[in-house]
């Protein structure tokens, strides 16, 4: 493909956006007959090859239509140096206008604040679930459950299959992650209530001489020497 070749002339960070003319999974489709799966392999082989990634998006998901037929033939993909030169990127499908293809917006500042209605709290898809090789199956499994929920046309479908993946993202994905950073902080916390007594601990289980030691400098620390009278002439304190 040309993507290949434009991959080895080029030594950059790179970006590309536009119509690919092809989907990458099968629910980007919808109507029509079903894209052969082995040209969508080959799409996605050939991103991956040339170190691309697929950038997301806000918006449709759909971003071609025509007669009935939906499809998200236009995208934008990056490899990970442009990606780190912009790391508040974003990937807008606008409302077509002249045309049957969506035109696409990517706003390097989406994630600043630059772009109000995207930071409301709304969740959108994340390009990172499609690295997931499981991502497939679980999009398939969410949308036979909503069918057999009862849901009807492809709105109220996609809104339930959009929640279970996100709902896939927070506990699978992100699951053991949150996790590790739980844990991590307790273990801090232990820490930092354990550290004026660890040399107790660490020389106690060791030594027994610590603890001799210890209570002889601190009866050192108590003994009475000296005593000052009303006068205020000092009397040494015989004894111990």
């Amino acid at each position: 493909m040309y993507i290949r070749q434009l991959n080895e002339e080029l030594d950059l960070p790179w970006l590309m956006l536009g119509a690919f003319n092809e989907i990458m999974y099968a629910y980007e489709k919808d109507g029509g007959n079903p894209r052969p799966l082995i040209m969508m392999q080959k799409f996605r082989e050939c991103i991956a090859d040339c170190g691309l990634e697929d950038m997301g998006f806000f918006g449709d998901v759909f971003t071609w239509s025509r007669n009935g037929i939906r499809e998200r033939l236009d995208r934008a993909v990056c490899n990970e140096r442009w990606a780190a030169l912009f790391p508040m990127f974003g990937v807008i499908n606008e409302a077509p206008v002249h045309s049957d293809h969506r035109p696409i917006v990517v706003d390097t500042e989406v994630h600043a604040g630059a772009l109000a209605p995207w930071s409301s709290g709304t969740k959108f898809f994340e390009a990172r679930w499609l690295k997931e090789e499981t991502v497939e199956t679980i999009v398939n499994t969410a949308w036979a459950k909503a069918v057999a929920s009862g849901a009807r046309g492809i709105a109220a479908i996609t809104k339930l299959v959009h929640e279970d993946m996100h709902t896939w993202d927070c506990r699978v994905l992100k699951g053991p992650v949150n996790r590790i950073k739980r844990l991590k902080q307790e273990l801090e916390e232990i820490y930092w209530m354990q550290r004026g007594r660890a040399n107790w601990l660490l020389h106690g289980d060791r030594n027994n001489a610590f603890f001799h030691h210890s209570a002889t400098q601190r009866k050192k620390r108590n003994h009475i020497t000296k005593l000052i009278d009303e006068s205020g002439i000092w009397h040494e304190v015989g004894g111990s």
